[in-house]
């Protein structure tokens, strides 16, 4: 997470969902807490006690969300020596990590991307972006902040794909994120 108490913006990092670019673009205008790397808004107002950031402009991002835990998966298996993976093996991946018992567990990216901007049933973030428009959404945020910074186009971290989407998903797994991320999906309007 990047927060900046000179430009006055918090920019928090929901995994999978373009980090890096936003990070190398933003670290020398503000500090990077480690941290925080994956933190919603109530954890960095926890960790910043004492400290008012009302008067900070708070954005996020978002991700198509059946290619974002495609993503994830294939992140996982990147130094894998198979040339490709089969699908099953991605359907007991997410049955393991979207199952109700696992939210519970350290493995943040299995939460719904609402967790970062939603508390109470409320947005609780001035901008959400999405990675598949962060060019012209960053732009937007840096207009917003009083930035004059270059974007880059090209994406810095690719994801290099043992499985493709059409091999990945069934019914069941497009239900499955369909159910779990529906909050994100309406918002932004993502379909499979």
């Amino acid at each position: 997470m990047i927060i900046s108490h000179d430009n006055k913006f918090i920019c928090l990092d929901p995994p999978k969902t373009g980090t890096n670019y936003r990070q190398n673009l933003l670290w020398n205008y503000g500090q990077y807490i480690s941290g925080l790397q994956h933190a919603n808004l109530i954890e960095v107002k926890n960790f910043f006690q004492g400290r008012n950031l009302e008067d900070y402009f708070v954005f996020t991002f978002v991700r198509n969300p059946w290619r974002r835990y495609l993503s994830w998966f294939n992140f996982l298996h990147r130094d894998s020596s198979k040339n490709k993976t089969p699908p099953e093996e991605f359907h007991r991946f997410m049955h393991f990590y979207l199952s109700q018992n696992f939210q519970e567990s350290k493995a943040r990216i299995s939460l719904p991307q609402s967790f970062w901007f939603e508390h109470n049933n409320e947005i609780n973030v001035d901008f959400i972006g999405s990675l598949e428009n962060i060019t012209q959404d960053m732009e937007s945020i840096l207009d917003k902040i009083n930035i004059n910074a270059e974007l880059k186009t090209k994406a810095e971290n690719q994801s290099k794909y043992k499985l493709n989407f059409c091999d990945a998903y069934n019914q069941e797994l497009i239900d499955l994120v369909a159910k779990k991320e529906s909050k994100v999906i309406k918002l932004k309007g993502y379909t499979v």
